[in-house]
């Protein structure tokens, strides 16, 4: 007997319905979402002709509702789907206006012996990795994704985000270890070539231990090349956590390589911890690139996380963006909003309350 569910992302543990008698319905479909909204209020420092300023924001940090749902072919085998759309909680616009579901539209199978097949526009190994190295989870003034991901402020040196015309193949668990492999194809567009990533990771109940490599190409005239149709990229990046129960540590690091052009390399230390009913996190991240203009970035944040409810919370942040040279990053996510970047070379600090609701 098949039964379809309609169910909230934040109740995880009924994520299958059930059908009558209590035994695992065949089929699933969840309707899921996230809004998170913040005042921002950022102040920039005065460098070469640019003055010194101050910015209050009210931005959306990686809001986004989706669709996905599996159906139970027997014999432990699976199909699912997922389909994912990000959007702007401040403004209501889409955050690609491009592509409407802009950040995983796939198809795939699953089998409890053999592993997992995905096909379609996915998010790369780095994602989940990120996820569970980063004490911010990739949101607030202390995401990651600010000095390390690929795009924005961090050009091409960073990792990639996703990969569309993607199969990922992920492997069984092995004592803990758990193997993937993404290839996409460009379809004949430029740039030319294949992107690739080769991923692996162990995890226990208190570490967590990832690997990722990434091989892609940029066009020439974006790694300042323009006489060459394309170029090589490189990204390696290794990631880390160890919960000790009265504080969870993380540890990250990433060497990014494009032929030609200077190379970057970083890291960060993080830690969480438990504050009554919440939570404490703080990180301090550094990226030094190797170029002529020494353009180096630090970022330190410190956030408090309350949660009002399973699918409710509260925080509040401080950050301080420190850049060199040419960098000019701004603090996340306010840096997203018109005017939220800084000068090449000004620091950033800033102040963030928000409310965050999973549904």
């Amino acid at each position: 007997m098949k039964k379809i569910s309609l169910i909230g992302a934040g109740l995880l543990a009924p994520a299958l319905a059930l059908a009558q008698g209590g035994a695992p319905a065949a089929s699933s479909v969840q309707l899921y979402g996230r809004l998170d909204a913040s005042i921002n209020s950022v102040r920039y420092s005065a460098t070469g002709a640019a003055p010194s300023r101050q910015n209050s924001f009210l931005s959306s940090d990686t809001s986004r509702w989706g669709i996905r749902g599996s159906e139970d072919l027997g014999a432990g085998l699976q199909a699912f789907f997922k389909l994912e759309s990000g959007f702007n909680v401040d403004t209501g616009a889409q955050s690609n206006p491009a592509a409407y579901f802009n950040r995983e539209t796939v198809v795939g199978l699953r089998d409890q012996r053999y592993g997992t097949l995905i096909l379609g526009s996915q998010f790369t190994p780095n994602i989940a990795m990120s996820l569970r190295v980063d004490p911010f989870q990739r949101s607030g003034m202390g995401a990651s994704l600010t000095l390390f991901q690929r795009g924005g402020a961090a050009g091409l040196l960073g990792y990639p985000a996703m990969h569309n015309n993607a199969v990922q193949y992920i492997s069984p668990s092995f004592g803990g270890v758990v193997g993937k492999l993404m290839v996409a194809s460009n379809e004949g567009a430029s740039p030319f070539g294949n992107p690739s990533s080769l991923a692996l990771e162990y995890s226990n109940k208190a570490l967590y231990l990832g690997l990722v490599h990434d091989r892609l190409n940029s066009t020439g005239a974006a790694a300042g090349q323009p006489a060459l149709a394309s170029v090589k990229n490189q990204v390696t990046s290794l990631g880390a956590s160890y919960d000790l129960k009265v504080v969870k540590l993380y540890g990250y690091l990433v060497k990014a390589d494009v032929d030609g052009a200077p190379g970057m390399r970083g890291g960060y230390l993080g830690v969480k911890v438990p504050a009554g009913v919440g939570e404490i996190n703080a990180v301090y991240q550094v990226r030094n690139v190797d170029d002529a203009a020494n353009s180096d970035a630090r970022l330190f944040a410190v956030q408090y996380m309350h949660p009002l409810s399973k699918r409710t919370s509260v925080y509040t942040s401080v950050g301080h963006q420190s850049n060199k040279g040419n960098a000019a990053f701004g603090l996340w996510p306010s840096r997203t909003e018109a005017g939220g970047g800084p000068a090449a070379g000004a620091d950033v600090r800033g102040f963030q309350v928000g409310m965050r609701h999973v549904f």
